[in-house]
């Protein structure tokens, strides 16, 4: 009966020793993947965060894009609509004199805004004394000049802005090459 008992004790203390062990097991395991779990979920909330970044930059940048895009739709819906804009830009070409470079122009119903460079101050204020006789101008602005560089070359820039008459009278003037004295000429030799 001693050695059954011992035996008894023997299995009974050997099945709480495999429980102990295995429970001990259980608890490292499932400690270890709640350790990776937690882990995992802080890496997933980086990535989560910095993909929330992006996409703000992305919409910031999609922003910029469509407003742009929407500009460039207004200046060519512009372009394209019943305003004689080739004869202007024609006629402004016909006046610009030798020595000015126009590197960027915006135009819009109402203003004709030009920016570029030319070899000194006089030949940029005969262009803008030329722009003002031309009969599409309301009014020229003073340039403003300032010096540069370009390809090592010193240039004056200049920008400047030209309010246009209203779309009608460009219209009716019918001929956008000539000029207001010319017109004026005209009008007194008929006179």
């Amino acid at each position: 009966e001693e050695r059954e008992s011992g035996l008894k004790h023997l299995l009974l203390f050997a099945a709480v020793f495999l429980f102990a062990i295995s429970s001990t097991l259980v608890f490292i395991i499932g400690g270890w993947q709640l350790y990776s779990l937690r882990d995992q979920r802080l890496e997933l909330n980086k990535g989560a965060s910095s993909n929330t970044e992006k996409i703000a930059v992305m919409d910031k940048e999609l922003g910029r894009i469509t407003g742009e895009m929407t500009k460039l739709e207004s200046k060519l819906s512009y372009l394209l609509s019943d305003i004689p804009s080739v004869e202007l830009l024609t006629s402004l070409a016909k006046i610009i004199p030798d020595g000015i470079n126009v590197e960027s122009f915006s135009m819009t119903p109402s203003r004709l805004i030009l920016a570029g460079t030319g070899k000194n101050d006089e030949q940029i204020l005969l262009f803008a004394n030329e722009l003002n006789e031309a009969n599409f101008a309301k009014s020229v602005s003073v340039p403003v000049i300032s010096p540069g560089n370009r390809n090592s070359i010193s240039v004056r820039t200049f920008k400047l802005e030209c309010v246009l008459l209203p779309l009608d009278q460009i219209i009716a003037s019918g001929n956008l090459t000539e000029n207001k004295k010319n017109d004026s000429g005209k009008e007194e030799k008929s006179l």
